[in-house]
């Protein structure tokens, strides 16, 4: 993996565990976007403990196996819904009596060393086997280093038609070919070299917001006047506070110390030591998420213990600063998760003044989705076939096929690592019934 262990990575994991797990038991803060509606219910009486808990269970079990571990062994660093997507399980599972509280900390903070400890044992366990596969586990997310400045531009297409996303996609294209040739340069003796992809993003990111607030209200008040009744679930966040702040601080920090990542673009960034252009995809993320994560907060008062996920900004642009990146990067991501709860009022007055802003966010992560589906589906591919040569590409595009067919299937982004994994494991089996010889 690419983080280290000692004490400092230990303590972190383990109050990155505990403090989420204790969130999500007292109903402060869950990640799961879609248990957050569901917790008022819970508040109010509707739904007893042990239904809350396989909501949850349900929700979320399949995303950690199926898509978190696969990332994150690919990808060499923990993706930050392996851990907290599980702290959700943890927190509901205990009844939130101090006793339950207790125990729930206990588990998460287990669970966050277990987490840290196994994904090395993993690793190095493949490093082990007759034909190592390791290296090749990488490729899986190569191409989302390239393609991933395309998703403004789909982002584009959903909200204002293919003809203006075009533009905006030869234009992307344009300045990361432009940049390609030209962005390497001398100022007063300052050699400069400017990153084509990060660039593209950036021209792409800006395009669409532009684009989105050129949309206009026709009604405008409405919303305001809905969010105003919701005070008290405001009120509710807001209490809580301190907790949320040391949990947006501790996020960060893991962030920082390379032990998570916010999804599976910056990991694969981060992995590669691109930490400004890993900071630029969170940013993105991060436009996608507002709206989601403070319109369910509003409705349910309940907060997510990464916010909408602005702290792992700059703990990316921290990494190289040591102590004092580590120390900032905490005190930041804290700020910044009080900075949040402070606006919720104000940016439920500006999603009514401008509904293209809240569309945007639904438009972004439909469009994130999409790329980084085909982009880890053909990635998975790659991986495959430099593992097992022809016989890689048929057992990932069979797996995605049957996937499509499965009754619960598992989230497409997984299939590309999941397949690669599957491929490295089975190549091993044949060749110690010697089916599959290495030449020497």
């Amino acid at each position: 993996m690419i983080f280290h262990i000692n004490v400092l990575t230990v303590l972190v994991m383990a109050a990155l565990g505990g403090l989420s797990s204790l969130l999500a038991n007292q109903s402060i803060a869950v990640f799961h976007d879609g248990l957050r509606p569901l917790l008022p219910q819970y508040l109010n009486k509707a739904m007893d403990r042990r239904s809350l808990f396989a909501t949850s269970f349900a929700l979320s079990f399949g995303l950690v196996i199926g898509f978190g571990l696969p990332t994150s062994i690919t990808g060499k660093i923990i993706i930050v819904h392996t851990i907290l997507l599980a702290c959700d399980i943890i927190g509901t599972a205990f009844n939130d009596t101090k006793r339950g509280m207790i125990l729930s900390a206990a588990v998460g903070c287990v669970y966050g060393i277990l987490l840290l400890f196994g994904m090395q044992a993993i690793m190095d366990l493949f490093a082990k086997m007759p034909i190592n596969f390791t290296s090749n586990l990488s490729s899986v997310g190569n191409l989302i280093i390239i393609s991933f400045c395309v998703f403004p531009a789909i982002a584009v297409a959903y909200q204002k038609g293919v003809k203006t996303a075009a533009v905006v996609l030869v234009l992307t294209m344009l300045i990361k070919h432009v940049t390609s040739l030209y962005g390497k340069f001398t100022v007063n003796g300052v050699k400069v070299a400017l990153n084509a992809d990060g660039m593209a993003l950036l021209f792409g990111i800006c395009a669409m917001l532009v684009v989105a607030a050129r949309v206009k209200s026709d009604k405008t008040g409405e919303a305001t006047k809905v969010f105003s009744l919701f005070e008290d679930n405001i009120a509710r966040i807001r209490k809580n506070v301190v907790l949320l702040a040391i949990s947006g601080g501790v996020v960060a920090l893991a962030t920082t110390l390379l032990l998570i990542s916010e999804g599976p673009a910056s990991l694969t960034l981060t992995a590669e030591g691109n930490y400004t252009e890993a900071a630029m995809v969170a940013l993105g993320r991060m436009l996608g998420f507002i709206p989601l994560v403070m319109t369910t907060a509003i409705m349910s008062g309940v907060y997510s213990p990464a916010g909408t996920k602005a702290v792992h900004v700059p703990a990316l642009l921290l990494i190289n600063f040591g102590i004092v990146g580590l120390v900032g990067s905490f005190f930041i991501g804290a700020l910044i998760m009080v900075i949040e709860i402070l606006l919720l009022n104000v940016i439920a007055k500006g999603m009514d003044k401008s509904p293209g802003l809240k569309d945007l966010g639904d438009n972004t992560r439909t469009a994130m989705s999409k790329v980084l589906d085909l982009a880890l589906l053909v990635g998975g591919m790659i991986a495959a076939n430099a593992i097992a040569p022809t016989m890689g590409y048929i057992l990932v595009i069979g797996l995605y096929f049957l996937n499509q067919n499965s009754k619960k299937p598992i989230p497409t982004m997984a299939v590309g690592p999941v397949g690669a994994i599957c491929t490295g494991i089975l190549v091993n089996i044949l060749h110690v019934i010697g089916l599959f010889p290495v030449a020497k």
